[in-house]
This record gives C-alpha cells, sequence and structure tokens, in this order.
C-alpha cells in the first residue's frame, strides 16, 4: 500500500502548500533530484521528512514515514520484518542524526550525518546517469 507515502511525496512536491503540485514544482523537484549538488538533495529528502515543516524532524514524523515505507513494501519481504522494525529504524535513525540529543533532527544535523554516512551518499547517486 503506498498511499500514505504517496501523500508525503505529493506534500513534498506541493512548494506552495496549497494542495496541488504545478509542472513548475514537478520539474524543479526533479531537477534538484537528478542534477542537484548534495546540498540541494539533502535539503529536498530534510523537507519530505519535515512533515509539518516546522524545520525539525521529531520522532513522530519519522515513525510515519517509516511505517508509510514499510507498508509501501508489504508484509512479504525477505527477511521478514519484525513487528517493532519502524521503531527500531526510528531509534537508530536519532542515534545517528540527532547530534546534540535534544529529540529533534534539523536541516544542519541531518546533512552533515548523511555525508559522513558512505551509504547514504552512494544512494544519493543514483539516478545521476538517467539522462
Amino acid at each position: 500500500d503506498a498511499s500514505m507515502y504517496a501523500h508525503y511525496l505529493f506534500n513534498a512536491f506541493d512548494t506552495a502548500q496549497n494542495g496541488s503540485v504545478k509542472f513548475e514544482d514537478f520539474v524543479m523537484a526533479l531537477s534538484i533530484l537528478l542534477r542537484g549538488t548534495v546540498h540541494e538533495k539533502l535539503r529536498w529528502t530534510f523537507n519530505l521528512y519535515d512533515i509539518n515543516k516546522d524545520g525539525y524532524i521529531n520522532k513522530e514524523e519519522m515513525m510515519d514515514i517509516v511505517k508509510a515505507i514499510y507498508d509501501m513494501m508489504g508484509k512479504y519481504t525477505y527477511p521478514v520484518l519484525k513487528e517493532d522494525a519502524p521503531r527500531q529504524h526510528v531509534e537508530v535513525f536519532f542515534q545517528k542524526m540527532d547530534k546534540n540529543k535534544d529529540g529533534v533532527v534539523t536541516l544542519d544535523e541531518f546533512i552533515e550525518s548523511c555525508q559522513e554516512d558512505d551509504n547514504i551518499m552512494r544512494s544519493l547517486q543514483l539516478f545521476e546517469n538517467v539522462m
């Protein structure tokens, strides 16, 4: 079920937060994701996770995103996902990203942590040869 993740993705594309995505918004986001700098891609990704757009990612927002991703993956993954996998994923995310341990992740903490992680940096390059 990808409906919840699609909802969060739509909100990230809806830069005016008016319930619609203009073609220009769509093209700009694709441009960032395909050809943007590392900082632009990470800023866009942070915006996806910052559901309430307050400039911070809190555990509830991250849990909502992670649950949406797990719902999209389905119940029949291999290896089988444990019931508390989303919560564990969020805890690992915060251990890595919440540098000052204040319970929220700022854009600066997010960018710094992502740049320190080779897997994340490689994943940002996945679409560079698409076009």
